[in-house]
């Protein structure tokens, strides 16, 4: 009975593979604008890129996480690239995770004040107290936490997105040329560079959380339909989210958090319901970033984890004036390439098993 599938750790796996993708970048709206809406009616060719590389690459990094993930000393990055590339990623990416744990961190204290008027370091410091509380928790309660929150951040902004697409589908007319009048930032590059991109970034970033993700399955078969439904559910709120954004581009281009404008839109009672759902999203990718981060720095030094894990959300803490937007622009490409790199070395691992 090892190989029956049970759906709902197929759909705990694929909530918790969205809500580690699904950050402050996706809920603002500012990761799809960036890296999707700002190539117009073309961004429906980055969007296929990007789900034919998250349904490969995610269901080949989680099904072997299942295999390997048990075996501490196992390590994915020099599993799929060789010891010496692998190395290179395994000490640099921790760096770029805290990074984006600060910015979560910062993103939550934005939210909170633009919203609620709470001061900015008082939700600053509410954030980086629940990051830390999870981590404490273990990774089992982090997964099933984030697990949970995936989907319920897929449903509302499928509800909003569908909503003011509908109410605005004249936008769409002549949306070549009304691009043609608006700078927009692009994080990407062209449709084929964005689309490629945007599955990079996010996969080299998670090797650590899709390998631990995988070992949580019952069999391999959990490991590979939660990372493939996981994807495609991913992907089909972006779909929707694009062209709610387009439709509606000429309001919402400079707006920092557009979801949350259309939100408030629809009704009061759902822009305030979606300021909450923005934050499950940033706490969604900040609370696995942590992890990785504060696992690998108290493996390497063997340290006490609890320790570590307290000096690093103060330090976290006290970087949250880092600007969300230059990450998205500038970090996240940057990110997105090292991920090319990978995508690479994982393809050369799988037609070198072939063969062998």
């Amino acid at each position: 009975m090892k190989n029956k599938i049970n759906i709902l750790n197929v759909m705990k796996i694929a909530g918790a593979f969205i809500a580690f993708i699904i950050g402050s970048g996706f809920a603002t709206g500012q990761e799809i604008m960036q890296f999707f809406t700002s190539n117009g009616l073309y961004s429906l060719v980055s969007i296929i890129i990007s789900l034919i590389l998250f349904i490969y690459f995610g269901s080949t990094i989680i099904s072997s996480g299942f295999y390997y993930g048990s075996d501490e000393k196992y390590s994915p990055y020099k599993y799929f690239c060789g010891s010496k590339i692998g190395l290179f990623y395994e000490y640099f990416i921790p760096v770029l995770l805290f990074i984006s744990v600060v910015v979560m961190i910062s993103g939550a204290g934005a939210t909170l004040q633009e919203y609620y008027g709470l001061n900015y370091y008082v939700g600053c410091a509410m954030m980086t107290i629940l990051v830390l509380i999870a981590f404490i928790c273990g990774l089992d309660s982090l997964i099933n936490i984030i697990g949970l929150i995936g989907p319920v951040i897929v449903i509302f902004s499928l509800i909003v997105g569908v909503i003011i697409l509908f109410e605005n589908m004249d936008g769409l007319k002549n949306i070549s040329q009304t691009m043609n009048g608006i700078n927009l930032t692009k994080a990407g590059g062209n449709c084929i560079k964005s689309g490629i991109l945007y599955a990079s970034y996010n996969m080299v970033s998670g090797l650590f959380f899709f390998t631990s993700l995988g070992n949580s399955a019952d069999n391999r078969r959990e490991a590979k339909y939660g990372a493939i439904v996981g994807s495609l559910l991913l992907m089909m709120v972006i779909l929707v989210m694009n062209f709610a954004l387009l439709s509606k581009i000429k309001d919402i281009y400079k707006l920092f958090i557009p979801t949350l404008y259309f939100a408030k839109s629809i009704s009061p009672l759902f822009g305030r319901i979606f300021s909450i759902i923005l934050l499950c999203g940033i706490f969604s990718t900040a609370a696995p970033d942590f992890w990785i981060v504060c696992n690998k720095i108290s493996k390497i030094g063997r340290y006490n984890e609890k320790i570590i894990a307290i000096i690093i959300s103060i330090l976290a803490f006290f970087g949250g004036l880092f600007s969300f937007e230059k990450l998205v622009s500038n970090i996240y490409p940057l990110t997105g390439i090292l991920g090319v790199f990978l995508f690479i070395c994982i393809l050369l691992k799988q037609i070198s098993k072939k063969i062998i």
